[in-house]
């Protein structure tokens, strides 16, 4: 009998509320402009209450424990030593981890269904937060080994080549004993036309294959070359970037090219084989047998633009991801007081996770004789299923119109499906054992800490921008003092020394009864504001 569904692994707290601020239009504005002084005064019979501006909630913080001991202490040792944020640390740490195990071992899901471990990572990280520098060190496993393929790679190439023209001399050799000797080819009868084709049929089952291609990590690759890629290297891949915009903003994701780029990912992500068909001869062909895992950084203005693309939403392409967003730690990276020679190379835990990964990306792949993936099935059973049965009912029942997920709704129909993919992945680095229920129970906590994710990022590109911005401004009004003049605006942030923009924000916060125009140059055109009393919280 399956469990309660009060010990339910899976808790969705929302993020606290976030201040819906509307669009400036939509309000009237509660202070007028003296057209005589050029200054700001309250309407009279208007409630002058400041109204609200939008505010960006503080992001969930990244469950660094559920990874692990083997994984989660590598995330945290790895976070330390690049100064970057925890969540993208862990989300280097799993993405790299599917990688590495999703060629080996499928989850089954009860009698639900069999899905791969392929995850799709993504992560939202500003200039500056040091993605390459964390994805260099998390991925070097991965770069190592391709260093040792490519070592040996001319050896084999050079074998390849001789067994080829050893192939075609005997190709050469079985025609010229049918043709005979003479200047005429002697006639053959129809025995020997048999036999014949017999020999040359033989000879081509046995035609040599190149070596694979030495590389398994990809970073902006259209469909067709990740076809070629699959194709012609090993039947598992890495689709990984720490500049995820060139991917995006690359000829794969160009419109002509855009659909089957994300038609070929889904199938991937869903462990389908994938197919190209072309006009010439030779150039069509179904791939079965083939994984693909993905982490890609982008930055949150290339994010926005992603997140809200028609295309890759409506088909479902978006909803396969797993996406972390974390606290910038850009200003409080110091070097004072840390140790100048300490390395993650020397880090017990670091090494220990790079020794596990290393370890199982050089692991024989479990490949049929056409070179298609068979990979052994962990399957989610007794108490572990129970579990997870739990979790994706609490998800389901939160899918309804008014329910918690309603508005991610395409993300979380995906999310038990990616707990179970997790839960795998954990048990395989960690025991190569099936998932038991604490696996699903860490699994769930990380798709937790996902859905919040979207969540947030969900209600923040709702709201408008401008207010967001405004909201800084006004901030940092009040730490200098709570006033500003035109002749100061050289000082206030990078993003806002423009008076164009310094003067629209500004104009904002006047309108919503944060500010008060106090001085006026010529044309009445504002020249000083003062944040008004009662306008702390914005």
């Amino acid at each position: 009998m399956a469990a309660s569904r009060t010990c339910s692994p899976f808790r969705l707290q929302r993020p606290a509320p976030v201040a819906k601020g509307a669009a400036m239009t939509q309000y009237l504005p509660i202070t007028a402009t003296d057209p005589r002084s050029g200054l700001s005064a309250p309407l009279p019979g208007i409630d002058t209450k400041p109204l609200p501006l939008a505010e960006k909630s503080a992001p969930p913080p990244y469950p660094v424990e559920a990874l692990g001991e083997l994984l989660g202490n590598a995330a945290k040792a790895l976070a330390y030593y690049v100064q970057a944020p925890l969540g993208m640390a862990g989300q280097s740490v799993l993405a790299v981890t599917s990688l590495a195990v999703q060629g080996h071992v499928n989850v089954k899901k009860g009698n639900v269904g069999t899905s791969p471990t392929t995850l799709y990572c993504l992560t939202i990280a500003a200039s500056g937060e040091r993605k390459s520098t964390l994805d260099g060190r998390t991925v070097k496993p991965i770069h190592d080994y391709q260093a040792d393929r490519r070592a040996e790679h001319e050896t084999l190439m050079a074998e390849y080549r001789a067994d080829l023209e050893a192939h075609e001399l005997r190709y050469k050799s079985i025609i010229a004993s049918y043709k005979g000797s003479g200047k005429k080819p002697k006639p053959l009868s129809y025995d020997d036309q048999q036999a014949l084709a017999a020999e040359l049929a033989e000879l081509e089952n046995n035609r040599p294959t190149p070596p694979p291609r030495p590389h398994i990590l990809m970073e902006e690759p259209t469909a067709e070359g990740i076809y070629k890629h699959l194709q012609e290297g090993l039947p598992i891949a890495g689709l990984f970037s720490d500049e995820g915009g060139a991917f995006f903003s690359g000829h794969g994701m160009a419109d002509e090219a855009k659909g089957r780029s994300i038609t070929m990912l889904s199938q991937l992500w869903d462990g389908k084989p994938i197919t190209r068909t072309r006009a010439g001869a030779g150039e069509s062909g179904v791939l079965a047998g083939r994984r693909l895992a993905a982490h890609l950084m982008i930055q949150p203005v290339i994010a926005d633009k992603v997140l809200a693309d028609p295309l890759m939403l409506g088909q479902g392409f978006l909803a396969r991801f797993l996406v972390c967003s974390d606290y910038s730690l850009i200003g409080s990276r110091f070097l004072s007081n840390r140790p100048s020679d300490e390395s993650a190379t020397r880090d017990p835990a670091v090494n220990r996770f790079w020794d596990a990964l290393g370890e199982l990306i050089r692991q024989p792949l479990p490949m049929n004789d056409a070179g298609e993936l068979e990979p052994e099935t962990l399957e989610i059973t007794g108490a572990a299923f129970d579990a997870w049965v739990m979790v994706h009912d609490a998800i389901e029942e939160q899918l309804s119109p008014a329910g918690e997920l309603a508005e991610v709704q395409a993300f979380a129909a995906k999310a038990a499906d990616n707990a179970a993919r997790i839960a795998a992945i954990l048990a395989y680095i960690e025991t190569r054992a099936e998932p038991t229920p604490e696996h699903i129970n860490r699994a769930a906590e990380l798709m937790q800490y996902y859905l919040l994710t979207m969540i947030q990022r969900t209600q923040e590109a709702a709201q408008n921008t401008a207010e967001h911005e405004a909201r800084e401004l006004a901030d940092w009004m009040r730490q200098n003092g709570g006033e500003l003049h035109a002749d100061n605006f050289n000082k206030l942030p990078a993003a806002y020394r423009k008076a164009r923009k310094a003067r629209a924000l500004l104009a904002l916060l006047v309108d919503y009864g944060h500010a008060l125009v106090t001085a006026t140059g010529p044309n009445n055109k504002p020249r000083a504001w003062k944040l008004r009393e009662g306008s702390d919280n914005v």
